[in-house]
């Protein structure tokens, strides 16, 4: 009787034991690590979204975040992605740069993405229905269809259109590639002009400006980041801005039709949040689409050129 007891009394023990480990785990903290590829509203938004969905979370008080910003430089984007990918449990990387440096680094950890434009042209996903490895989160692809459209709608007069990138972005390579054919397919000629950083920005438009009717943007790190300038330039010459996302068009653009990138932020923390309540893997995870585009219209940037801003459709 006593050698049964306290085999029951042992079993008990190992039984509390392995249940207080349990819970012990669960309520280890979550090392979250965010890195930014360069500081501008739209990149910003997504980071805040981010934070502040998980922060309000069921998971809020447990995370701790490392939030980086690699300043567009790409020797510091090395650097960083790897002490970030290194020290924290959870990767989260807004914009393709950082998506790539991490995707390169780390094969095993979960890796989130934002403002990542084209991931399978980017080499972080196998497709964005199955991603095929470590690899999930949200993809900010503007609707080109419906922005040339846009466009159309609004300028039936215009003959050529401009549009400015950052030729080693493969992000904006992608967006161009699909767009031009669209835009040629309203008869409209397409002048391109390209950089490699902002420092580029001001001749590289500068050297079309007064040959075309408008600027189609698409979603560019560089060019965003040079917003201020890039607008001031188009409004000097009374040429409308077309496309990008919500945010840079408040700054200093026209209209676009776009996503909240606050919200893009807010979806890929969800997809977290779902990982984490369903143990699901991020090679199963479908890469999401943004879910709620509006037009978006900037009455300062219209007045400011001529075109009343109730009569955008």
């Amino acid at each position: 009787m006593k050698k049964t007891l306290k085999l029951m009394l042992t079993v008990v023990t190992m039984l509390a034991g392995i249940n207080l480990f349990t819970v012990g785990a669960q309520e280890e903290t979550i090392k979250i690590g965010v890195l930014q590829y360069v500081e501008h509203a739209a990149l910003d938004a997504s980071r805040e979204g981010f934070v502040d969905r998980l922060t309000e979370s069921e998971y809020g008080d447990r995370i701790e975040f490392d939030i980086q910003n690699a300043s567009g430089n790409q020797s510091t984007l090395q650097s960083i992605s790897e002490m970030i990918a290194r020290e924290n449990d959870i990767l989260y990387a807004i914009a393709t740069p950082p998506a790539v440096s991490l995707a390169n680094l780390e094969q095993e950890k979960p890796i989130f993405i934002a403002a990542v434009a084209d991931p399978v042209a980017a080499g972080v996903a196998e497709s964005l229905e199955a991603p095929g490895r470590n690899v999930t989160g949200t993809t900010n692809a503007q609707p080109l269809a419906d922005q040339v459209e846009l466009l159309a709608r609004n300028f039936p007069d215009a003959e050529k259109v401009g549009i400015l990138y950052n030729s080693s972005e493969v992000n904006a390579q992608s967006q161009v590639q699909t767009v031009v054919p669209l835009l040629e397919e309203k008869g409209l000629e397409v002048l391109e002009s390209t950089v490699v950083t902002t420092n580029d920005v001001s001749q590289a438009l500068n050297s079309i400006i007064d040959e075309i009717d408008v600027l189609f943007m698409v979603t560019d790190n560089t060019i965003d980041s040079a917003i201020s300038l890039v607008g001031d330039i188009a409004k000097e010459n009374n040429v409308p801005t077309v496309g990008t996302s919500d945010v840079v068009v408040m700054e200093n653009g026209l209209m676009t039709i776009s996503n909240s990138y606050y919200d893009y932020g807010v979806q890929t923390a969800d997809m977290v949040i779902r990982m984490l309540d369903e143990d699901l893997d991020p090679a199963e995870m479908p890469i999401e689409l943004g879910q709620d585009f509006q037009l978006v219209v900037n009455e300062d940037f219209a007045n400011a050129i001529g075109i009343d801003p109730e009569s955008i459709e």
